[in-house]
């Protein structure tokens, strides 16, 4: 499934955090609304170890009656000697949902359970089937490739370090880091932003990442519908999408995720200095192209998701090719040969300057074309 998705509708909700506070009641509304939901799924594990951890599943299932008229059943899987019954309990709930709800307490300790439980499969299932996926606060941190350990971080003051996450927005064609809590403040005299660690601790952190980050502000939501290919912005304060620039999106904006994608997609430690790109797409000549490509008749607005995907594989061609696979045909042969389409659309057009443009390019990434009367063939090199 790929950013802008057109068959799968689906959506995720990124509330950065106050999830029960008024200002977010509307985006709730709107998910449940979109879903088509008469019930909402509440998962209970990010605070399954707290004391309180029944107060507060009655206080959920307490808001979305009050706030919203709708029930909430609290499928629950607190602990980490859980059994097989209960996590098959657990995966079965989550398919059969049109609205999951998590929100605050450890993502490590959510992560732990999840991932053992295999619960990234069931959420994928349930957005792709169109429902909505509305994790706040710790349950946010988990969405991405990597995830901030808050408390051994900020409370014990462990060296900072990535946690493995769900990595599910990867699935979903968005490979990213979601930073809940972006712009906190309760530190006073020392910085408590980007969830608690303080940019300067999430700079060191960004060394390791091959991602950029979406960083939402408290109580405000970020809310990526992959049927509309768009990420829009309820709430208080802002979204900070993170690659090689930062882009910052105010409360009431809606953008498309393909400007999204392409940010969070074009992030390297090294880029948020003076560095010259240095990814596989830059280096062979692609990007510009791509860019153009992109934006073209050819691939308008209303396929969003066949553009994102087109890139993603056009991407995976050109690491392909410069690591010197031998035979990644099957893989990716399908997007050289659309993009072969694309230049016999240009030269039947007259448009030789992009055609040769495309052929430049597809021999910069190792791709042989050869023109023959019937058509093309193309080879691509082994790096011999």
């Amino acid at each position: 499934m790929g950013c802008g998705g057109t068959d799968m509708g689906g959506r995720v909700i990124i509330m950065g955090s106050g999830e029960l506070a008024p200002v977010l009641i509307g985006t709730h509304r709107a998910g449940i609304e979109a879903a088509a939901a008469d019930r909402v799924v509440v998962l209970d594990t990010p605070f399954g170890f707290q004391e309180n951890a029944s107060h507060l599943t009655e206080r959920l299932v307490e808001f979305f009656k009050t706030s919203l008229n709708i029930a909430a059943d609290v499928v629950s899987l607190r602990h980490r000697n859980f059994d097989e019954v209960q996590k098959e309990r657990l995966l079965a709930a989550v398919r059969r949902a049109r609205y999951v709800f998590a929100g605050p307490g450890s993502p490590s300790y959510a992560l732990d359970i999840w991932q053992r439980a295999g619960i990234v499969d069931a959420l994928q299932a349930m957005i792709e089937a169109g429902g909505t996926l509305t994790f706040a606060s710790a349950a946010s941190l988990t969405l991405g490739r990597k995830a901030i350990p808050v408390y051994e971080i900020y409370k014990v003051g462990q060296d900072p370090f990535w946690l493995d996450g769900l990595d599910l927005f990867s699935r979903l064609g968005l490979p990213c880091v979601v930073i809940p809590h972006w712009n906190n403040a309760e530190g006073g005299n020392h910085d408590t932003s980007r969830c608690y660690i303080g940019q300067r601790r999430l700079a060191v952190l960004e060394q390791d990442l091959d991602v950029g980050v979406i960083g939402v502000d408290e109580h405000t939501a970020a809310t990526v519908d992959f049927d509309a290919g768009t990420l829009a912005v309820t709430g208080r304060g802002t979204v900070t999408v993170r690659g090689r620039n930062d882009l910052i999106l105010d409360s009431g904006s809606t953008t498309e995720l393909l400007a999204v994608g392409d940010i969070v997609g074009s992030f390297r430690p090294a880029m948020r200095s003076t560095a010259e790109p240095t990814s596989a797409l830059s280096t062979t000549g692609l990007e510009e192209l791509l860019a153009d490509l992109l934006l073209s008749e050819e691939l308008s607005r209303d396929d969003a998701s066949i553009r994102l995907e087109f890139r993603a594989k056009l991407v995976e061609v050109a690491e392909l090719a410069q690591a010197g696979l031998r035979d990644p045909r099957e893989s990716v042969g399908g997007f050289v040969e659309l993009l072969l389409e694309l230049r016999s659309d240009a030269r039947r057009r007259g448009d030789y300057e992009r055609a040769d443009n495309i052929r430049v390019a597809l021999a910069g990434l190792g791709v042989e074309v050869r023109d023959t009367r019937d058509g093309h063939e193309w080879v691509l090199g082994t790096g011999e």
